[in-house]
């Protein structure tokens, strides 16, 4: 830990931090959550970078239908939250794995460094509200044209944990006539989650999967020229991690 950080950790929060590892130009990691830990209680997105022959280990072991998992050592995840201690953490050390690492994962390049160039979500989970299953199936949508994911957003137990990559399908892209789109659309950047929200109820059973085609409701918020909420189709092109375990 640098030294930076040597005073200002919350022992309860101060823990080993497991991290999903995926993406390509930019990586993410999606801090896996656990309810049953107050250390785990939060759901983190973020944008990292590791040198240039860390990338090329990690990209010569993507596989399909395998994931890849980053393991940091201990450091107060608080550091990374907007209300964290000052000066934020911009680096992490650990070590990469192939596959889950709790679960028979190989070490694939270990002391590595991450360095954190934005975290775009950081939400503490409550553990004590029950799930509403009637509530509608909400996704943070997020990335860069072309290469955009969604994260299931995780808000009471039981829920569940899954990050897909998907696509918005060209010329499917609707708004009211007096509600102006921020974006150039066949070149959307989400480089803050939007919440999207589609029509099923918000349980695993439900969730979306690999094959998707289907309509969801955007929702960028208010800014100062107005609310920017529209409606597209997207193709869910394949399913990058799905965890409910953790999240019972």
């Amino acid at each position: 830990m640098s030294a930076q950080h040597d005073h200002h950790h919350h022992p309860v929060t101060f823990d080993v931090h497991g991290m999903l590892l995926f993406g390509d130009d930019p990586l993410y990691f999606s801090h896996l959550p656990m309810f049953e830990h107050p250390a785990h209680r939060f759901q983190v997105l973020m944008e990292v970078g590791f040198r240039d022959d860390v990338l090329e280990v990690i990209r010569a072991h993507r596989k399909d239908g395998d994931i890849q998992t980053f393991v940091p050592e201990r450091f107060d995840i608080l550091e990374l939250g907007p209300s964290g201690p000052e000066p934020a953490r911009t680096t992490v050390a650990g070590t990469i794995f192939q596959g889950h690492f709790e679960r028979g994962g190989i070490p694939i390049a270990e002391d590595v460094t991450a360095r954190i160039e934005r975290v775009s979500c950081f939400r503490v989970l409550d553990p004590e509200p029950l799930h509403d299953d009637d509530r509608t199936l909400t996704y943070l949508c997020f990335g860069r044209a072309g290469r955009l994911h969604l994260a299931h957003e995780i808000t009471a137990r039981p829920d569940f944990d899954q990050v897909l990559a998907i696509r918005i399908v060209p010329g499917t892209v609707r708004h009211d006539p007096d509600v102006r789109v921020p974006f150039d659309v066949p070149a959307m950047d989400f480089p803050r989650p939007v919440p999207a929200r589609f029509g099923r109820v918000d349980t695993p059973a439900r969730r979306l999967r690999a094959g998707d085609t289907l309509e969801g409701a955007f929702d960028p918020g208010v800014t100062r020229t107005g609310p920017h909420g529209f409606t597209a189709q997207i193709e869910v092109l394949g399913e990058i991690y799905m965890e409910t375990g953790d999240l019972a």
